[in-house]
């Protein structure tokens, strides 16, 4: 998907980026569970298993009311019991995969799913992956790959009516192994600094939703999920460190409510989706810096935000327009320090789309922006020392951006192409700071002017028979011009542009699925005038539907 980047360099470095835009800005869920977090630089905040998933709803910049995020939002959601029984027909199933990889890496899963009478359904699940160090391509052998992942999930569902359903779950991420004191920078890297020390470590993640869902039709549809979401970071750094380390623990405890309905309701000739709803999430974080000697003060920090929503997307034929309001309150509070803060404003959107022809639509969008201190980052203690700006002001901004969408016949193939043009203006940009004459360490947000992001997006998506192409190239450029000095841009992810061809064809005969994925990203000379080269990467792949008339069986293959 052109301008979405995924990845990470290790287990516990899964990072988001959506045009350059941090998950710390993005409103990422997992099954309604809001996933916002910052614990550590060198590691990511994200802990998501991609064996369970059943989709991604991915939305890029913030052109809808509905999400907070200034660069956009990811709604994950994982299977349950349905989508299985669905598929195979039967009362009862279960669901083996298992798998290995050159690079020292083996895992597997179970899952199993049932119908259990009339209304209620279950899905267990646990999924095992296991890593050594491995050899890059250089043939220099890595160091802090060592570990192990594990995933437990249970859903039961409850059929309430034929059109309420209830949904509880319970999602259990467990990451464990010996790994560098920065496990988001490379081998040499890593040696560099700190030679070759390996840490115990430990991250967590624990969420517990309930979740439900009415269907009245036009009237209403309604999703609503209580969370509670809590990772836990741990690592000793006791032997490997000179001059002595400790057992260190930061927590971020976390709950929130999200609804969200939507009406439909027809005044003449025009057709109103209403969408409203309501967003609560809270934050609590704690670090201990000597687990295990008790001595150190335990640091605290708390974080709240509440927000009511309401867009209406107006329907007139060929025209379309969704304008919207948001109103947003937020408070931090470092409780270690006794300060505490408290920001709010409204948000506005709006949006439109006109069919030009049966085949070609313009799209057209502006919304602007809200965003209050995020907490300290707390596995570095930075919270003991934190304290609220009184001339601070929450950053806000616009968001602008334009698009096409064309489809048409080519030599008996359907074509699909795409364009978006676009411009993020971050007005009053907050960095971190030391206060001015402090003597004890004081640090707290400061507003230093303007960041703009523009860029672009263009794709190409040809499907003729069993043959399926997808082309795109991205790019964006991050202007910290009229940041002002002392600005730092760490919360932006900055990258070349980035082409990528996806061919994919189905060998119905025999069911085989293969897929080619190339993808170039050039060279780039970031904001701060450090060089980031270019690199290309292939991806082969295989999937054998059934081989031998074996039902139920898939082989995958791909390097």
């Amino acid at each position: 998907l052109p301008g979405v980047e995924i990845g990470g360099t290790h287990s516990v470095n899964t990072r988001i980026s959506f045009r350059g835009i941090s998950d710390r800005d993005l409103d990422v869920y997992i099954d309604g569970a809001l996933q916002t977090n910052y614990m550590y630089h060198h590691m990511g905040n994200l802990l998501i298993n991609p064996d369970i998933l059943r989709s991604a709803d991915i939305q890029l910049g913030a052109n809808s009311v509905v999400s907070g995020g200034r660069g956009g939002v990811a709604r994950f959601e994982t299977r349950d019991a349905r989508d299985l029984l669905d598929a195979t027909g039967n009362a009862f199933g279960g669901r083996v995969m298992v798998s290995r990889h050159d690079n020292a890496q083996t895992s597997y899963s179970l899952t199993g799913y049932g119908q259990l009478g009339e209304r209620f359904d279950v899905l267990p699940y646990y999924h095992n992956v296991n890593r050594d160090n491995f050899e890059d391509g250089d043939g220099i052998s890595t160091i802090g790959s060592d570990g192990t992942t594990e995933n437990m999930l249970v859903k039961l569902g409850f059929d309430a009516t034929a059109n309420q359903r209830f949904e509880l779950s319970y999602d259990l991420v467990e990451d464990a192994g010996d790994y560098t004191q920065r496990p988001d920078m490379g081998v040499r890297t890593n040696a560099a600094i700190t030679g070759d020390i390996l840490l115990p470590t430990e991250y967590d993640r624990e969420s517990i939703n309930l979740s439900y869902q009415l269907d009245l039709g036009d009237m209403i549809v309604l999703d609503a999920t209580y969370f509670t979401n809590d990772l836990r970071l741990w690592r000793d750094e006791r032997a490997p460190v000179a001059g002595g380390g400790f057992v260190k623990e930061a927590t971020s405890d976390n709950q929130g409510l999200n609804i969200l309905a939507e009406s439909v309701l027809i005044d003449g000739n025009a057709t109103h989706t209403l969408r409203y709803g309501v967003q609560y999430f809270d934050q609590n974080l704690a670090f201990n810096p000597d687990l295990v000697g008790g001595a150190a003060a335990i640091i605290e920090q708390e974080a709240r935000s509440t927000a009511v929503f309401i867009e209406d997307e107006i329907d007139f034929g060929r025209v379309r327009l969704r304008p919207g309001v948001r109103f947003n309150d937020y408070e931090v509070d470092y409780v270690s320090t006794g300060d505490t803060g408290a920001f709010s404003g409204a948000t506005f959107g709006l949006a439109t789309g006109f069919d030009v022809t049966e085949n070609l639509e313009l799209l057209a969008g502006y919304s602007t922006l809200f965003r209050g201190p995020e907490p300290a980052e707390p596995f570095t203690g930075s919270g003991g020392t934190k304290i609220v700006n009184p001339d601070l002001e929450a950053e806000t901004g616009q968001h602008i951006e334009l698009g096409l969408r064309w489809t048409t016949q080519l030599l008996g193939a359907d074509l699909y192409v795409g364009v978006n043009l676009f411009e993020t203006t971050l007005d009053d940009y907050m960095v971190e700071v030391d206060v001015p004459g402090t003597t004890t360490g004081e640090r707290w947000d400061q507003n230093f002017g303007e960041a703009v992001i523009d860029g672009f997006e263009l794709s190409a998506n040809l499907i003729h028979g069993n043959w399926d192409i997808l082309a795109s190239y991205s790019g964006w450029d991050l202007d910290t011009s009229r940041l002002g000095s002392g600005a730092d841009d760490a919360d932006f992810r900055e990258n070349g542009d980035t082409a990528t061809l996806d061919v994919s064809y189905g060998f119905d005969s025999v069911d085989v699925f293969v897929n080619w994925n190339v993808q170039n990203v050039a060279e780039l000379t970031t904001g701060a005038g450090q060089v980031k080269p270019g690199y290309t990467v292939h991806n082969i792949s295989a999937r054998w539907t059934e081989p031998f008339q074996v039902n139920g069986l898939s082989l995958n293959v791909g390097v």
